[in-house]
């Protein structure tokens, strides 16, 4: 009961077999992402679980490739949804397992303590069975320009905190973007109230700090609270009993 992953899929997953679930998507997404769409006929979207696709990030290897909540597809978007419930969400979006026993934290020569390679990242080379990640290259073209500054003992590296999960479903809703030549994709963050504070600051940090600003409106967080009033307002029965539910859990879970 107290799983990211089950609730979600109680929250998204149950959403594809409610009746307005086009429109329901449709609302949260304008509701959180500047710039989507207000259409009079929603397109029709599919919800894939807990999807993954290694070949995106080159996350080849025996350690977890980024398992997308929910990855929320029309004919020409994309949306990854990442949730936090009550196991994680006190801590918010994890980071970078590198630091701190193989990586000493900072991006430059020197960081690499396991290996004692002179690599910069090393995520970037092969270890073992593990290919080398693409993170760095594919984000060029979406991150600050400091955020590749060669570093020292002295600095933090901008990925390795908060920011290192919300990376990796950027970075998985671009490249799925790019390859299905999809013109608009986001990142929606959700998770309950009670955390939204953290979870919240965390976002704008990564909006801040990491992403070029013209990039800046493609993540977003919102609460399931508010998710719960959206699944409402579609005033469906179904869509109703389950913001109830939701709302229920949260309740009987969290106080």
């Amino acid at each position: 009961p107290r799983s990211s992953q089950v609730f979600c899929l109680s929250a998204f997953g149950t959403l594809r077999s409610v009746s307005a679930k086009d429109r329901i998507l449709e609302a949260l997404f304008r509701h959180t992402l500047p710039g989507f769409p207000a259409r009079s006929r929603p397109r029709h979207w599919s919800i894939l679980p807990e999807a993954e696709s290694p070949e995106l990030l080159s996350e080849f290897g025996t350690q977890q490739a980024t398992s997308i909540d929910a990855l929320c597809l029309s004919s020409d978007e994309v949306v990854c949804i990442e949730s936090k419930f009550a196991t994680d969400a006190e801590h918010g979006f994890g980071g970078c397992s590198q630091f701190p026993k193989a990586c000493a934290g900072f991006r430059g020569p020197g960081s690499d303590i396991a290996r004692q390679t002179d690599t910069w990242c090393r995520l970037e080379n092969w270890e073992g069975r593990r290919s080398p990640r693409t993170y760095w290259s594919l984000g060029k073209q979406w991150f600050r320009p400091e955020v590749f500054n060669r570093q020292t003992a002295s600095d933090v590296c901008a990925l390795r905190g908060a920011n290192y999960q919300l990376m990796r479903n950027f970075l998985f809703a671009a490249s799925i973007a790019e390859r299905d030549r999809k013109s608009r994709f986001g990142v929606l963050a959700i998770g309950p109230r009670k955390y939204a504070p953290v979870l919240a600051e965390q976002v704008a940090a990564f909006r801040r700090d990491i992403l070029l600003p013209k990039f800046q409106d493609l993540i977003a967080f919102i609460d399931y609270e508010a998710y719960a009033d959206i699944l409402v307002a579609a005033n469906v029965p179904d869509a109703t009993e389950l913001a109830e539910f939701l709302r229920e859990r949260i309740h009987n879970v969290l106080g």
